[in-house]
């Protein structure tokens, strides 16, 4: 990993090395300023070992719209921010803010004022919601904003400034063709689109002095949406780099009409806009460094584009939040503790509830230094029945404490549920993490015992003073005649390829592991149909934007016969019977029929042993069917309390 650890001049800065903290919409408050949070929180990726670390959008202005995140106005914004840069340095890491003059057309906070945008186009979120023209004296307010604001970052001790110009946010609508209608200075030809930006730049230019970093985050294209086709965006990138005014170019591809190609998800492959790089350096060519982002926290994909001159630093961004020590961790050849993300984008989708923003495998992600571990007070015998995600974690954590610990799973293997979510080809992030579980098992030395059922009888022969029970839930299989045939069967053992089964599939239910497992089959060369009582598929799906558009995507293109609206009544020996859409009952032909319709968990054992008066907790599926992160966090903080009164 040499070339990875090389250091890199960016205007008059030089970092340490090549891997950047992507800029992320992850932290805030109420009152849109820096905070302590802030402070530990990229400070500790610092501490990691970033070469440059950045936050995500700071706007200069709320004069035409409410601040949706951080802002950077007056003086009074500088204080914390300070704090920030003071700390992040204290690593020999550069601090770098992302500077934006705010959303546009993308305005969520209000839906029902049109906010401001290059002309009047539909708001992405209420499209019968017409945005405002902002005026042009509002777009020299805003320029004029953004070199007062990036002249207050740099008396903070900001390094460097990325202008904000990416993911259809406000400069891109100006740049934009297909936003951009004015006919003032700042519309009509390829120049005057450029105008807006080309003014921000010089007026930081200007603000903060002519050695000054700056770089332009910018999108390159939409992919699957035409907003930005991409020989716009090359155009602008050369255009960028031939103005001589910036630094360093940032680029990153999609739309919020394809948002997984704009955030990462579960789905996609690792380094997945690096096909692009080359466009993109043959148009700006070696003027100045290139950045990309996506899926870059694998370290020998990272270190090869780097070697190759494909980019010149590598941007990770929820890779940082799983594991903020990820760059040390890679120089020092300790591939294997790395905490590794898993796509699932819980960070950025509880950033767009108002949530705290957690992290599902890093339990101090966003939140450092507040839930710390402290020795054990006492000798005390934990027992953990079940070794899925919550299991685990609970059972690790609980070792590390120095507790005595037993870990029972009931299966020759260990991740329950998860270990099949990680089994299809396009997850590899899930079964990445169920390794890295596995390994914080041995690495703490916990009393493993698989291929063992913990009954009511065992728990009082082993007596232990604390029960952790994480045994999972059950699959739902829909009481139909015939599901009790030989050729049915339920999504894990299918997944897991447990149960083989033939050329033609009946899959049960539409929801994220039916979509999944369906997907897998059509990529082995089965032949899919999908059947789902709901009149669309993912109906019951709570996740992030980005991993919906993106197993939509999969499945949607995968060939799967997707059948809504249809009621299963019966399975045959030779397919099944339904009801369709249309009312009609109708006969399928299969060779197997896979139940994805859900689980439901079982408390029994849970409450027979808090009957038999033992201190238990539940974690995880045997609570409620859930998500990995509930399982994980559970599984920690119910170990962390414990003997903390």
């Amino acid at each position: 990993m040499n070339k990875l650890f090389e250091p890199i001049k960016i205007g008059n800065i030089t970092l340490k090395n090549r891997i950047v903290m992507a800029p992320m919409g992850t932290t805030t408050d109420t009152t849109n300023a820096f905070n302590m949070r802030d402070v530990n929180y990229y400070g500790e990726r610092a501490k990691g070992g970033c070469g440059l670390v950045m936050t995500g959008a700071v706007v200069a202005s709320t004069e035409f719209e409410p601040a949706p995140c951080q802002k950077l106005t007056n003086t009074k914004d500088v204080y914390m921010l300070h704090l920030v840069a003071e700390r992040v340095h204290f690593y020999g890491a550069k601090f770098g803010i992302q500077l934006s003059p705010g959303i546009g057309r993308m305005n969520w906070i209000d839906p029902h004022t049109p906010p401001y945008s290059a002309s009047p186009v539909p708001n992405y979120y209420v499209p019968e919601l017409i945005c405002r023209e902002l005026p042009t004296e509002g777009v020299k307010s805003l320029v004029k904003a953004m070199g007062e604001s990036a002249k207050l970052a740099k008396n903070a001790g900001v390094d460097i400034i990325e202008i904000h110009a990416y993911g259809g946010y406000l400069i891109d609508q100006f740049t934009s063709a297909k936003w951009n209608h004015r006919t003032d200075e700042y519309g009509g030809s390829f120049e005057n689109r450029q105008r807006f930006l080309r003014e921000i730049v010089e007026e930081v230019r200007s603000a903060c002095g002519p050695d000054y970093p700056i770089a332009i985050k910018m999108t390159l294209d939409s992919v699957d949406d035409d907003e930005r086709p991409i020989e716009e965006g090359l155009a602008i990138a050369k255009y960028l780099a031939d103005s001589g005014l910036v630094d360093m170019i940032h680029f990153g591809r999609g739309a919020y009409s394809c948002r997984w190609r704009m955030v990462s998800s579960v789905y996609q492959p690792e380094g997945f806009d690096l096909d692009a790089a080359p466009l993109v350096r043959a148009a700006i060519g070696d003027k100045i460094p290139l950045m990309a982002h996506g899926k870059l926290n694998h370290a020998d994909v990272a270190e090869k584009a780097v070697s190759d001159g494909v980019i010149d630093l590598v941007a990770i961004g929820h890779g940082l939040i799983a594991d903020p020590h990820w760059a040390n961790k890679v120089k020092k050849g300790k591939l294997d503790d790395i905490n590794p993300c898993i796509g699932c984008g819980e960070c950025h989708f509880n950033a767009m509830k108002g949530h705290s923003r957690p992290c599902a495998v890093n339990v101090h992600g966003m939140r450092e230094g507040e839930f710390r571990l402290e020795p054990a007070k006492s000798d005390l015998k934990i027992l953990v029945i079940g070794a899925g995600p919550g299991g685990m974690k609970a059972a690790a954590t609980a070792a590390e404490r120095g507790y005595r610990v037993s870990l029972y799973e009931k299966n020759s293997y260990m991740g329950g549920i998860m270990a099949a979510a990680g089994a299809p080809r396009f997850k590899a992030d899930v079964k990445a993490q169920v390794e890295y579980l596995k390994r914080q098992i041995v690495k703490f030395g916990v009393d493993l015992h698989l291929n063992t059922e913990i009954t009511m009888d065992d728990v009082r022969r082993i007596d232990p003073d604390f029960v952790v029970v994480a045994t999972g839930a059950n699959p739902v299989v829909i009481p139909v005649p015939g599901a009790d045939k030989p050729h049915v069967s339920t999504a894990v053992p299918v997944l897991l390829k447990q149960k083989a089964v033939g050329g033609k599939v009946v899959v049960i239910g539409a929801g994220e592991v039916g979509c999944e497992l369906s997907t897998e089959l059509r990529m082995q060369g089965k032949e899919v149909v999908m059947i789902e009582l709901l009149d669309d598929i993912l109906r019951t799906a709570d996740h992030f934007v980005a991993n919906d558009q993106n197993i939509r995507y999969l499945v949607e293109n995968s060939g799967t016969d997707i059948r809504c609206s249809t009621k299963l009544t019966e399975i045959l020996d030779d397919g099944v019977m339904v009801i369709n859409k249309d009312g009609e009952t109708e006969k399928i032909s299969c060779d197997n029929v896979v139940f994805a319709a859900g689980f439901k968990a079982d408390h029994t054992l849970y409450t027979d042993i808090l009957n038999a008066g033992y201190e238990c907790v539940q974690v995880g599926d045997n609570i409620k069917p859930g998500k990995i992160i509930n399982a994980i966090h559970q599984g920690y903080h119910y170990i962390r309390v414990l003997e903390d009164e």
